[in-house]
């Protein structure tokens, strides 16, 4: 039904009233969205109140994690807020274990522009699957070839076990129960939309099977399948000069993913950078730029 989804180019915005919540603006207003910044001024416990609501009660049961209190087996505290007074954003870590050092779920999202949510990260993690050292400092660290921000050995390796561009460990099959949680935070607060910016293909073909459109982008992700088919630009660059050009790699879309990562869309002269994506709270947008794909 959503297939051919239009965007205004500026939406409505409803302005908030004050940056305070009070009980009277929230009468007054009942289906003004809520931001961010305004729930962040509220105290500490009412904050958790309201951000409980964002992560999947059954996830957190999953590692033995009371949905409410946020406390392990052992009584320790699992999840960290980050929800700071004065800030636009918040960010949710939720960890498997006592030291906090393995999160199997990490949640930023912030008020954008036009009043709506945008999600910044979201980052669902087996704690007891493998990690590969795929992420590093763009700044700080090159590994021995000389690129920049990549470790291509751990890439290497994570793509020969199955995982995506900027997967560290396998994922947790919980992106579905993830988002619904979120929309359901987004109904309680007013929102009937919200965004992100994929940074990966394989994260762009996630959302869209979750039921995002594309703001910017859809024509790329056409041209990429156009061009990934036999004949194709994309296609007659998959000649193996790297480990993440593979010949076969246009079949799937991790196939796909890796060598995008690896630059290949140089090949047709662009570059993966600034999509951006789109979901209706409770509606599916229907897009499909991989038909009948492989992931």
């Amino acid at each position: 039904m959503f297939r051919n989804l239009q965007l205004k180019s500026t939406p409505d915005r409803i302005e908030p009233v004050t940056d305070q919540l009070t009980s009277s603006w929230l009468e007054q207003y009942s289906e003004a969205p809520i931001l961010l910044s305004q729930i962040n001024l509220l105290p500490e416990n009412i904050k958790k109140r309201v951000y409980r609501i964002l992560i999947p009660p059954e996830l957190l049961a999953r590692f033995q994690i009371d949905p409410v209190s946020w406390k392990g087996a052992g009584g320790g505290l699992h999840v960290r807020l980050d929800a700071r007074a004065g800030s636009n954003s918040v960010r949710l870590m939720a960890f498997s274990d006592d030291d906090r050092m393995d999160e199997f779920f990490h949640l930023e999202i912030s008020d954008n522009a036009e009043g709506s949510l945008e999600i910044k990260m979201l980052q669902l993690n087996d704690p007891q699957s493998p990690r590969f050292g795929t992420v590093i400092n763009r700044e700080v660290d090159q590994d021995v070839t000389g690129k920049a921000g990549r470790n291509l050995e751990e890439e290497q390796r994570a793509m020969e076990a199955g995982l995506a561009p900027g997967q560290i460990r396998d994922g947790l099959g919980a992106l579905k129960i993830t988002l619904n949680q979120f929309e359901t935070f987004l109904a309680a607060t007013g929102h009937r939309a919200y965004f992100l910016e994929p940074q990966f293909y394989s994260a762009a073909w996630l959302f869209e099977k979750r039921g995002f459109a594309y703001v910017r982008g859809h024509k790329l992700m056409d041209n990429i399948h156009a061009e990934f088919q036999h004949g194709g630009r994309l296609h007659q660059a998959l000649d193996s000069s790297t480990s993440f050009r593979k010949p076969d790699a246009w079949r799937f879309v991790r196939g796909r993913a890796w060598a995008i990562h690896d630059g290949i869309l140089e090949a047709i002269s662009e570059k993966w950078e600034d999509l951006r994506m789109v979901k209706q709270v409770g509606r599916k947008a229907g897009v499909e730029t991989f038909p009948g794909a492989e992931y």
